[in-house]
């Protein structure tokens, strides 16, 4: 009886690991499961409830915005590893912010997606995006008008 039981574990086991691949998800599966509920497929938001992610770059040519961009709540607060919201961090800027990319940007890594975490979480979201924002426009990275006041579930 031990016996059996232990080749129909086996069997089991084998079978479960069949079953549940490795979590090795390309960066655009991992947006579309974690991101795309908010910001849409294309990265273009829902106006006054998510922010449109297009030239989300910007961001990192100003002081502070490469780290709002992983503050936010969806970001510090996902339930994704710091490898893969990096990894996703990562394929959003490519991907969404095509010819604004800073020539001197780094990827984000899993460990700066963790030291972030472990800070204080983000509570000023509308008044934090306004400011950098407003430096955009003051260094003419943006135009005044090229950001829709997002509401106050603005930044997930």
């Amino acid at each position: 009886m031990i016996v059996r039981f232990g080749a129909h574990a086996a069997a089991l086991a084998s079978v479960l690991t069949l079953a549940i691949p490795a979590r090795a998800e390309s960066p655009q599966n991992l947006y579309m499961l974690n991101c795309w509920g908010c910001h849409r497929p294309n990265g273009e938001g829902i106006p006054g409830t998510a922010p449109r992610l297009h030239d989300a770059a910007d961001f990192l040519r100003v002081p502070g915005g490469r780290e709002y961009l992983i503050r936010v709540p969806g970001v510090a607060q996902s339930s994704l590893s710091d490898a893969d919201t990096a990894t996703v961090m990562n394929w959003i800027i490519e991907n969404f912010s095509k010819g604004r990319v800073p020539s001197d940007f780094k990827p984000y890594t899993a460990n700066e997606i963790h030291q972030s975490r472990a800070q204080q979480h983000l509570l000023d979201l509308t008044d934090t995006r306004k400011a950098l924002v407003q430096k955009m426009v003051v260094l003419k990275i943006r135009s005044p008008d090229s950001d829709p006041s997002p509401g106050p579930a603005e930044a997930r």
